[in-house]
């Protein structure tokens, strides 16, 4: 599969924090707060993208942000300056993770996955770079629902979403690839039928 360039997420770099505003303040604000505790050491970001997670990382954590939308990581750095010098940011790929192995305490990611071209590939990588035996996932993701009539709903509504925007997919089924790559989930919460989910994993 060939993989498509940053240009679908440069060109909403700028709006993206007004088109989320509304979903910011129903759910994904609070499961920031909540997931974004779970943070420690050396942490890797994958996706940052503007930056959103950015005011809930504890203090002590240092953050190493990457992103494939250069226009998208300009956005983050006028969050990252509140980390007080606690925070870098780069153009890396999620599928191939230019750090060393067992580099990071913690790897963070929210809505991301849905994008992500090789899902499997990009957990294998996060699996590599983070640290035994205690390194962490913390995982903020839209995935299909577990409840079946708003599952068929996602499922459909997925169809024309994807063709307009090329990249993200409604309902993939994170948390099973999160298992089937060799994390275990240590702890899972849901909105809207488990439609958003927050999870935190170690690698096994």
């Amino acid at each position: 599969m060939s993989k498509p360039d940053a240009d679908t997420f440069d060109r909403i770099a700028a709006p993206y924090d007004r088109g989320m505003a509304l979903l910011e303040h129903l759910w994904l604000a609070e499961m920031r707060a909540r997931l974004l505790p779970y943070a420690r050491g050396r942490v890797l970001e994958i996706g940052i993208g503007t930056g959103a997670n950015v005011p809930f990382y504890p203090p002590g954590t240092r953050v190493t942000g990457i992103d494939e939308s250069v226009d998208m990581l300009v956005v983050a750095a006028g969050r990252t300056g509140r980390l007080d010098g606690r925070a870098s940011l780069g153009q890396v790929d999620v599928e191939r993770l230019a750090f060393a192995s067992h580099t990071f305490d913690t790897v963070v990611g929210s809505l991301v996955f849905c994008s992500v071209v090789e899902p499997q590939q990009a957990l294998a990588e996060i699996r590599r770079v983070l640290r035994p035996p205690d390194g962490r996932l913390l995982l903020l993701e839209h995935m299909r629902p577990r409840v079946r009539p708003l599952a068929w709903l996602v499922d459909l509504a997925n169809v024309p979403w994807y063709a307009f925007n090329g990249r993200c997919h409604l309902n993939r089924r994170t948390q099973q690839t999160v298992v089937e790559t060799g994390f275990e989930i240590e702890r899972i919460e849901g909105r809207l039928g488990g439609f958003f989910r927050l999870i935190v994993a170690r690698a096994l």
